[in-house]
């Protein structure tokens, strides 16, 4: 799956070259690595590979996810609501995005990754989930994580936009798929649920497919002038 939404966020990004698709491919280019380092991880095993691997997916994550807030704004200004025209909105996505990237810089050199084992996967992580702990091997403390101000500043900004975009466009495809990264992200966070770190797995695919439509359906669109752009009565 991960596979298939950097495939169409390229045929995006092909179809219509500009910053907007540009940044939602860019963060997909290493979503599948997520998946290849899980998968792959028992039988790589512990060692630099998998630690190198696992330090790029966290950082490529921590670092990238915020472009889709600027995403968010360009979309919004594209699709013709009044509010998002002002060039100082977009600065302010723009510089939501900044801090959430700074704000994460440290914690890669704070955090100690320790093995976890689900089902017959071998990762890394920075705390072992509940029931995740690899035999023979001890839990650390529990140790301080980037507080997840990213993932749920981007996911309600596309939510309440996507809402938005239902209501004038009826388009419901960016809102649907945030609600659906919501409970998904939700299950995976759940202690003692088993499955949920499967289906948290799949909810940020759906969640960039979500995105990838909305490219197709908005990003293509001249941008609206501002004399046309008429504020509700």
């Amino acid at each position: 799956m991960c596979f298939v939404a950097l495939y169409y966020s390229f045929k995006l990004w092909r179809q219509h070259p500009n910053p907007i698709t540009l940044l939602i491919l860019i963060p997909l280019l290493f979503l599948w690595l997520d998946n290849f380092a899980i998968a792959t991880g028992k039988w790589v095993g512990e060692g630099p590979i998998l630690t190198g691997m696992t330090y790029l997916r966290f950082y490529w994550h921590w670092q990238m996810l915020p472009l889709y807030m600027i995403v968010a704004g360009a979309l919004a200004r594209r699709s013709g609501f009044f509010w998002a025209q002002p060039k100082w909105v977009m600065a302010i996505f723009c510089i939501v995005a900044v801090f959430f990237m700074i704000d994460d810089v440290p914690y890669i050199w704070q955090v100690q990754f320790q093995p976890a084992c689900y089902g017959d996967t071998y990762r890394f992580v920075i705390n072992v989930p509940a029931g995740q702990l690899c035999d023979g091997t001890t839990a650390f403390a529990k140790q301080a994580s980037p507080p997840p101000l990213a993932a749920i500043g981007v996911n309600v900004t596309l939510m309440i936009i996507g809402f938005m975009m239902w209501w004038k466009d009826k388009f419901p495809w960016l809102a649907l798929p945030c609600v659906f990264m919501f409970a998904c992200a939700a299950s995976g966070a759940f202690p003692g649920f088993y499955w949920g770190q499967l289906i948290g797995n799949v909810g940020e695919p759906i969640f960039n497919i979500g995105l990838i439509a909305a490219g197709f359906k908005y990003a293509g669109l001249p941008k609206p002038a501002a004399a046309s752009v008429a504020a509700p009565a």
